[in-house]
């Protein structure tokens, strides 16, 4: 199997539907930085199924499709497709005879992912499955990508065992055991629920098995407790009857003697008004008073307030002038202190500015005779430097001869070692031999190969088998369901018509019949009396059909009439009170066994299906026609008789009367008739759909069984194609650990020569290294004494210098202090001078506010005597108004003691009534709980369908309440005694032991399928063990072999983490020649790349992968490393298609055909195939 092509349309750079074919086996994708080759790579990844937008260099899945460019729009979709030659069959499953295989993706703008199988649609779940095994997938290690090398030898173990199980082909078992546990976890769950059901039923049936053995006992305990509580309540009923009569004549004489003292105070009521219209006027002109008295209260108020503010201003203003006159001292003496500091100032810079020019002079001095001591210094540094300089390089040049000369022989020693290597690695290998190995590997291919065939032509016949089975089983579940079908019709309709039938029975109760006299009563006395004492008349008849209209017209006309369970008509009576009025009941005395000729009874007694009818039907002659019903014969012998006739249609008439018939389809008989006709369908269909079950469950157990063998026949055929893998793939390597030994051996000898010419050229270089070594340590030592003079002159100098740069440093800084005490004074003197100008200013302020307050304080003493006078006006006039609300509140309170004197003889005759009115009330609620007891009972007694007349006929007159209450009590007590008792226990019992029964059967097909499920698990385990074990032994041995081909030599190996197969991670272990690291990490990126090459290299020399794609992985190698990565691409590629996409041009070489991509157009890329032989064909020619 192989890529054939690759199409490509709308997928990122590829805008244009573009194909890009692989015709050989080593293809290189080559061009510019940028020009979309990486896609190429990503367009295989996607097909494949991945899922991840990261994976894809983008953000969203919809970034794959072209999103535009300067000259170009955005498309709606991209699709990629993958074309394979299947020719070798590789593809197992249905496309297995397929000898070319098309995968194909689809995405739109919508994020809608579509995938085809040669063009059928199908899931992306298919399209994984399709590759499974294969090493092919969107993250395999057939698709290696840039940074992918460095991620594959720095993986974690459990990511670095995922490519060990691809290549032994165990992905397709862990998904097997995935679902397997998934529906072991579902089998349990059920299992648990199962389980904790049985349980709470088996509690339940040993709870229902006891409730059973007391339900008997219960039943007549309660009857006897109902018959006492029916009789107790009749007594109490007697009993409150005498209380309410009693209760009744008291509430009689409180009632006039309350009428006569309501008329009296009525009578008072008339003398109070007037007290009180008098009361209102005198409150009126209080009210009056008082709003005048507060509007003079106010103007005081006011008056005084005002008063008592221009006092508080006037006071104000003193203080104020008085602060003021304090302030003007303060300032004038502060203004004297502030010249006299002024004067100071200036005497004191006057005599600070001489001494600030003596220290600038002799500071100038210092400064001149430190920058030539500096000058001096820089000369002696300057020679001291350049004689350092000297030192330093004939010193490089002595460690630089150690260095080379440790490293010379550190070569020359691995070099010997290499030598001796050559030598024993060469006899080792001349003396393998595998021509014995391949002779025997091929008879066991053999052998396997025809045990396959064999397997498939089984597996074939099993499949035909089983189609047949399948479509048996399709055939019986369309006949079942056909009699489903037809059974819940009937079913339907039976239980319809019942339904219509058992209203009709009842239909009496509610007086719906014609001719009831109705009184509304519908309880449920009447009801539970009719099933007590009767049934319908109907129901115990059985008539032909042909006679059924006749008989539902006289049963209507009679109001559907009750055929009763007893024959004494006086107990009959007794017992119909409780049934609604015009309900005629017939007892068994009314019918007969023989009947006049003629008659309707004589007719149904001829059909011999009954043995009696009601000998009313004997008084009704049967005709065949309403013609003959209305002949002249007819109506003379119905008016001899005085008797009735009634036609086969259900015209009936007598004498002087008719009735025409109604709906005779929706009649009662009719419906019995058709009941039981669908009774007996239902029957039949029973009896069918048994059958076609049990057929069913016959076609079903062939089904399994067939199935069974089949998925066994395919666990063998599973079992024989891998051991066939293994076999070629034991084959193969053989062949190429042969040619491996062939191509080692020379290149074994070639390496030798090439060695002990090396070592002599080491030897050479070795002895001119030690000539150099000893000239460079002579002229060191000359140096050494030359730096000692120049040392001690440049510390002389560097004293010298140090004292001059104290004294500049101390001159310096007492400049500095008489500098920024010059600066303070003059700060002093600007401080004093604004001092000065503040106080003036401040001066003049306090000056002006003095003479404005002044003015305010004359203003505010002239307005307070006419303020005095008006004062003292509304004061006399307040005085006055409170004397006349003085004189009204007496009055006020002489009417106010006469209406209260009134209101008290109104309230003792209101007590009085009220005592009359709570005595009355009292009465009415004694009196209604009586009457509440007595209707109570009333209620007791038809709730328990007992009839008041009754009990009390029945009860004797000397009956005791508190006799019946002992009795009632006691046997109530053995009522609790027996505790709650279920009356449907036994029914319960029944239903709940065959649910048990159908649990149980349930919990132990659950038990067999979690069985079946577990040994699935222990058979995946242990094929996953052996496979997994086998394909890490060989990747191993292979790793082995080619790290020393890829690297020229050194070592590595995978390890395991764990002892467990099943989980165990995977490490891996490199060593490049002459190194001896403690872990991968440490090697370069240069070796970390071959590394990751040889183990994939590894990888596909046990289980090669359909082709291989390689995104610049040649990147970190130098020119040797291509090489050698280019060689053993070379030799892979003769059971792998390669294609790689690389910038260096020792890889072009190699590859059989180029493919360039280019983007002439920015953002869009096209493809350029150049076939490599015929290019080198065509320049020689």
């Amino acid at each position: 199997m192989r890529l054939k092509k690759i199409k490509l349309a709308g997928f990122k750079s590829f805008v244009e539907p573009t194909s890009i074919p692989f015709p050989g086996e080593m293809t290189a994708v080559v061009g510019p930085n940028g020009c979309g080759k990486s896609n190429v790579i990503d367009a295989v990844r996607w097909v494949l199924g991945e899922s991840s937008a990261k994976n894809l260099r983008g953000d969203a899945m919809t970034d794959v499709i072209f999103n535009g460019s300067s000259s170009r729009k955005p498309v709606g979709q991209c699709s990629v497709e993958l074309i394979f030659d299947n020719s070798s069959g590789r593809i197992s499953g249905e496309y297995a005879n397929y000898n070319e295989l098309s995968v194909k993706r689809l995405v739109t703008r919508e994020a809608q992912s579509t995938y085809f199988l040669n063009g059928a649609k199908c899931r992306r779940r298919d399209v994984t499955d399709l590759f499974l095994g294969t090493g092919l997938g969107p993250r395999s290690y057939a698709i290696i990508e840039q940074g992918m090398i460095s991620r594959l030898i720095e993986s974690k173990p459990q990511e670095l065992r995922v490519f060990i199980e691809e290549a032994a082909g165990i992905s397709k078992y862990k998904e097997r055991r995935r679902e397997t546990e998934n529906r072991i976890k579902h089998t349990q769950d059920n299992l648990e629920r199962l389980t904790d059901v049985r349980d709470e039923l088996g509690r339940q049936l040993e709870k229902l098995q006891r409730q059973a053995a007391a339900a008997t006992k219960y039943k007549a305990l309660r009857a006897q407790a109902r018959d006492l509580k029916g009789q107790l309540a009749a007594i109490r009923f007697l009993k409150n009857s005498e209380h309410i009569d009693k209760l009744e004549q008291n509430k009689s004489g409180l009632t006039a003697e309350m009428d006569a003292l309501i008329a009296r105070q009525q009578g008072d009521e008339a003398g109070a008004m007037a007290y009180k219209e008098q009361q209102a006027e005198l409150k009126q002109s209080i009210d009056d008073l008082q709003q005048s008295l507060f509007s003079t209260s106010t103007a005081i108020t006011r008056l005084e307030q005002n008063a008592l503010h221009a006092k508080q201003r006037v006071s104000q203003v003193e203080q104020e002038i008085t602060r003021l006159a304090q302030q003007q001292s303060l300032l004038s003496t502060s203004l004297s202190e502030a010249q006299s500091s002024l004067s100071s100032s200036n005497a004191a810079l006057v005599d600070i500015e001489p001494e600030i020019e003596l220290k600038e002079a002799e500071l100038y001095s210092v400064k001149e005779r430190f920058e030539d001591g500096e000058q001096a210094l820089r000369d002696f540094n300057a020679r001291a430097r350049e004689q350092e300089s000297t030192y330093n390089q004939l010193k490089s040049k002595v460690q630089q001869c150690h260095s080379q000369i440790q490293s010379l022989m550190s070569v020359q020693l691995r070099t010997s070692q290499r030598i001796s290597d050559i030598q024993q690695e060469l006899a080792q290998t001349e003396n393998e031999d595998y021509e014995e190995q391949s002779t025997l590997l091929d008879a066991q291919l053999e052998e396997a190969e025809i045990n396959q065939s064999e397997q498939k032509d089984a597996i074939h016949d099993i499949e035909q088998d089983e189609l047949l089975a399948l479509n048996a089983v399709k055939q019986r579940v369309s006949e079942l369901d056909s009699v489903k079908s037809r059974w819940q019709a009937i079913q339907s309709s039976y239980t319809a018509l019942l339904a219509l039938q058992s209203d009709a029975s009842r239909q009496f109760v509610s007086g719906g019949g014609k001719g009831v006299d109705s009184k509304g009563d519908d309880s449920k006395d009447s009801h539970d009396s009719k099933e007590k004492i009767a049934e319908t008349l109907w129901q115990s008849m059985t008539a032909p059909e042909r006679l059924a209209p006749c008989i539902e017209v006289i049963l209507n006309q009679f109001n559907q009439p009750l055929l009763a369970n007893q024959n004494d008509i006086s107990a009959l009576y007794e017992e119909s009170n409780a049934l609604p009025n015009g309900v005629r009941i017939y007892t068994h005395q009314a019918f007969i066994t023989h009947a006049r000729t003629g008659t309707l009874a004589h007719a149904i007694l001829e059909q011999k299906q009954t043995e009696k009818v009601p000998g009313f039907l004997n008084d009704i002659f049967l005709c065949e026609t309403d013609s003959e019903l209305f002949s002249t014969y007819t109506q003379k012998k119905l008016k001899d008789t005085d008797k009735s006739a009634i036609s086969l249609t259900g015209l009936w008439c007598g004498t002087n009367w008719i009735v025409k018939p109604g709906d005779i389809e929706d009649g009662v008989l009719q419906r019995a008739n058709k009941l039981s006709q669908l009774e007996l369908e239902l029957v039949e269909l029973e009896q069918a759909k048994s059958v076609c079950a049990d057929a069913l469950e016959r076609e079903e157990q062939n089904l399994n069984q067939v199935r069974e063998a089949k998925q066994r026949l395919q666990s063998s055929i599973m079992e024989s194609e891998g051991a066939l893998q293994q076999l070629k793939n034991a084959r193969s390597l053989i062949e190429m650990q042969q040619q491996q030994q062939q191509v080692r051996c020379k290149k074994l000898y070639d390496e030798l020569s090439s060695q002990q010419e090396l070592h002599k050229d080491e030897e050479a270089q070795l002895e001119q290294l030690s000539e150099d070594l000893a000239v460079h340590e002579a002229q060191l030592i000359e140096s050494e004494d030359y730096m000692s003079g120049v040392v001690e002159k440049r510390e002389l100098a560097e004293r010298n210098l140090n004292e001059l740069r104290g004294q500049v440093e101390m001159l310096t800084s007492t400049k500095h202090e008489l500098a920024l005490k010059k600066q303070q004074l003059d700060n002093h003197q600007q401080l004093y001078r604004e001092q000065v100008t503040r106080n003036e200013s401040q001066m003049g302020e306090y000056a002006e506010t003095t003479a404005r307050l002044n003015d305010e304080l004359s203003k505010l003493t002239s307005p307070q005597e006419r303020q005095h006078e008006e004062l003292q006006h509304l004061l006399h006039t307040k005085s006055e108004l409170e004397q006349s609300r003085s004189e009204a509140l007496v009055r006020l309170e002489e009417v106010e003691q006469w209406l209260r004197e009134a209101e008290k003889g109104q309230q003792s005759l209101a007590k009085d009534i009220q005592a009359r009115q709570a005595h009355i009330e009292s009465l009415n609620i004694e009196i209604e709980g009586f009457r509440v007891r007595a209707n109570t009972v009333l209620e007791q007694l038809d709730e328990s369908n007992q009839s008041l007349k009754a009990l009390l006929a029945e009860l004797p007159s000397d009956a005791d309440e508190k006799i019946w209450q002992q009795e009632l009590e006691k046997t109530q007590a053995s009522l609790q005694r027996l505790g709650a008792v279920n009356l449907a226990a036994v029914e319960e019992f029944e239903t709940q032991s065959q649910r048990k029964a159908h649990l149980d059967e349930q919990n132990n097909d659950l038990t067999d399928a979690l069985e079946t499920l577990q040994s699935a698990i222990r058979k995946i385990d242990k094929e996953t063990r052996t496979r997994f074990s086998n394909t890490f032994e060989q990747v191993n041995e292979d790793l082995k072999t080619l790290f020393p081909k890829v690297f020229g030599g050194g070592s590595a190996y995978l390890a395991l983490t764990d002892d467990d197969l099943l989980e165990t991670g995977v490490t891996i272990m490199a060593r490049p020649p002459g190194k001896k690291n403690s872990t991968i990490h440490l090697l370069s990126g240069g070796e970390k790349a071959l590394t990751a090459l040889s183990l994939v290299f590894a990888i596909f020399r046990l289980n090669p992968a359909p082709f291989c794609l390689l995104d610049e992985v040649d990147a970190p190698l130098d020119d040797a490393n291509v090489g050698r990565f280019c060689n053993l691409v070379s030799e892979m590629s003769q059971t792998v298609q390669f294609i790689y996409i690389t910038h260096n041009k020792i890889a072009m070489e190699m590859a059989s055909h180029l493919t360039g991509v280019t983007m002439a157009e920015p953002g869009v890329s096209r493809m350029v195939a150049v076939d490599v032989d015929e290019a080198v064909a065509f320049a020689e020619a």
